[in-house]
This record gives C-alpha cells, structure tokens and sequence, in this order.
C-alpha cells in the first residue's frame, strides 16, 4: 500500500535485484534500508524501557507490528512500528488521537486507543483456522453489527477508513489474556520462529538489517470456537484514512477485488460511499451477474467486460462458473455460499424474513452510483439491523449500550 495523503510524499526507497535468500510469511527483507523498516527483535525495550517486545504479530508495506508487555502496567499492548519514511507523514497516529479524543457514541468502541491493547486475530486468520470458515449465527450478527455501527461513527467524525477488509477486523481476546506472564503465553500459543537472513552473494549483512526475522505468531481462536459473548471486534489500520472535506482522494489503495466501482470507473473524488462499498462486497464479475449491468456512463469504460459479457451486459455461457452457463440469481448464491455451508456445519441456517432484510440491506450497499448508495446511517437505522444486528448486539453482556 501507498499512502496518498495531503502533505506527503513518495518513498526513497526504489525497488532493486533481491539481495536476500527468500523467507515464506515475512516482511520484503530488501526494504530494510535507507527509509525502509526499523530492525527489531524480540526482547527489545521501547519508551525508555516500559514496552518489551515479546512476538511478532503481522507486518505490511510500510510496517511491522509487535506484540509487546507493558511493564508498569503488566499488560499487552500491539506496537506498529511505520517504515522511517512513512513515519514523517503517515496520518493514522494523528487521526486516532483526534478520534480517542471525540465524545463517546455507539461504534467508538471498535476503533483503537493510540495505543493499542493486545487485540487477537484477525477475522480473515479467525475463518482461514476453522474446520467451516463460518461464525455461529448470533456471532456473525454481532461482528456485522457493530462493524457497521462503527463505520458510521467513523462517517459521523468525517473519516473515510478507506481499507475494510477482513484483514483489518481484529476479535479482541478475553481480558485473561492480559494476565498471562510471557512465559505462560508461550506455553499457550507456542514460543516465537525466527528465520536466519542471508545474503544471496554470501557477503555480510549491511548496517541496519537484522540477523533474523520473525515469522508472525498465532494470536486465534477458530471462527467455529468463537462464542457469542466474546465477539468484540476492533477495526484496525487506519493508513489510508482520510477526511474528504479536506483530501480528495481520487484512487482506493484497498484490495484490488474490494475497490468501488468509482474508483475503477469515475474520475468523481472518492468519499464516504466508497466505504459502504467495501464494506458489503467486492467488485468482479460477479458483481454484474449478480447486480445487474454497469451505468452506461461506466460500462464503455471497462475494458474487459467483452471477455466476460456481451454488450448488453448478458453473461456469456461459455466464461460462466456454474457448468450449465447459467447466471446465478441472488436467492442462488445464498443458498449455495451460506445456508448450504451452514447446514453442512450444522449451524442454524438463517431464515427467510432476516434473509430478505440482509439482501435488502446490501443492495442498498451495493448501488454502483454512490450518490444513490445507502449512507451509513441509513444502514445502521436498516430493517436488519432493526431486528438482528441491534438485538444481537444489545444481548451482549460486555457491550452495556442503549442502542
């Protein structure tokens, strides 16, 4: 990812031939540079000694994130420690001071303090762990629930999150965890791997590259062993946030297959819909089986929409997914991507008067123009929510809001 903000500017570092022999499930070792990461290791002491580095838990372009103690308050905290270049200019730190600072509303509670408490996992790790990949149902209500509860907190202080995805949903463990020394959280969850690094030409490491990298630990439970009750979720990485009264942001740097059609189609600034997008699907083919042809002033644009598509908009058979060559209607898609699964599991499939209201609630998400796209107020106050995000949310004994 890039960061696209007002006042900044692009990285020194130019990518160049690999000097590193290759390492699975760890950061890019040539961006340890000029510019690039900071080399940390295991047992490093941060702030004058408070945060002790105790494992590695994930790592991106212009990052890496650690799970370390805090000794005065003998607690877990996550420390992302932001590539130097990125770190003259990045707005997350700011944009969460300013957030942990505005007065408390429903869906403040997912959205991080400066610094962070030791989270857990990810929703995408939590279903990749799983025998289904599903969430019990009153689980998945509540994730969805107060997810969207806080993009509309977010949409209410004018932030654009602008990188939904799995990835960046964290479930929040039990306070227990906190209380485990560091010995006893690797007894649990296994001690940290580190991997040697190596230069392909034999010669000794530069300054400023470590002797060995940390492979990310796993910090999960299951997304089938996650009880309702101890779902609370919290919505990470805010690199790419802006506030587009003051930005304009004119491209999305999320998942390629999660971007909004006017970031691909539109020469319009990007704002507070395009995360109502991303929030409910992504765009592919799919997307024009399922919701119907593109805007005319959109579809000349596509460029590969005759591989897939007649021009008007008619799938061909031949570049189908299903084996007859038939487009899949929504009622289809459910059944075989959800109520299917869920019988399979033998979870309680949802019925048709939450199914009709969830396919209400999308498609009101999913409207191509995004000055027609439901806002996400008007989601939170959906007839799902209403009767099924809402409840859920209100029977859960950690969460103490009137809703």
């Amino acid at each position: 990812m890039s960061r696209e903000t007002e006042g900044s500017s692009e990285s020194s570092i130019t990518p160049g031939k690999i000097q590193y022999k290759l390492i699975e499930y760890v950061e890019d070792l040539d961006r340890y540079c000029h510019g690039g990461y900071h080399p940390l290791k295991i047992g490093d002491k941060l702030d004058d000694g408070r945060y002790q580095l105790v494992d590695k838990l994930g790592y991106g372009g212009y990052s890496t994130i650690w799970l370390a103690r805090d000794l005065r308050r003998a607690r877990y905290v996550a420390v992302k420690a932001v590539t130097a270049d990125t770190s003259a200019y990045t707005p997350e730190a700011g944009l969460l001071y300013s957030l942990g600072n505005s007065p408390f509303r429903p869906g403040k509670e997912i959205i991080p303090p400066l610094i962070d408490e030791f989270l857990g996992c990810r929703l995408f790790d939590a279903k990749e762990a799983s025998t289904s990949g599903l969430f019990r149902p009153k689980v998945a209500q509540s994730i969805t629930a107060q997810l969207i509860r806080g993009v509309a907190f977010l949409h209410s202080e004018s932030i654009v999150h602008s990188d939904l995805h799995l990835g960046n949903i964290l479930v929040q463990f039990p306070d227990a965890i906190g209380r485990l020394s560091t010995s006893e959280l690797y007894k649990l969850f296994g001690e940290p791997e580190s991997e040697t690094v190596i230069r392909r030409d034999g010669k000794p490491l530069s300054n400023g590259v470590p002797a060995h990298v940390f492979i990310p630990g796993w910090f999960g439970v299951p997304s089938d062993d996650l009880v309702f009750g101890e779902e609370k979720i919290i919505l990470s990485d805010f690199g790419e946030s802006f506030n587009p009264h003051k930005t304009p942001r004119f491209s999305s740097k999320t998942l390629p297959l999660l971007q909004p059609p006017e970031a691909i189609f539109s020469d319009e600034s990007l704002s507070f819909a395009s995360d109502i997008w991303t929030l409910a699907y992504r765009v592919t083919a799919e997307q024009v089986e399922v919701l119907g042809i593109l805007p005319p002033e959109w579809w000349g644009k596509w460029s590969r929409r005759l591989e897939w598509f007649n021009e008007k908009g008619e799938l061909k058979p031949e570049t189908s997914r299903s084996h007859d060559g038939i487009r899949r209607t929504w009622d289809q898609r459910f059944g075989y991507c959800i109520q299917q699964p869920r019988a399979e599991a033998g979870l309680e499939k949802i019925t048709e008067k939450e199914k009709s209201a969830f396919e209400d609630m999308l498609r009101s998400m999913l409207t191509f123009r995004p000055e027609e796209r439901a806002t996400a107020q008007q989601v939170l106050h959906s007839e799902w929510m209403k009767g099924w995000g809402e409840p859920a949310l209100a029977y859960d004994s950690r969460t103490n809001l009137n809703i």
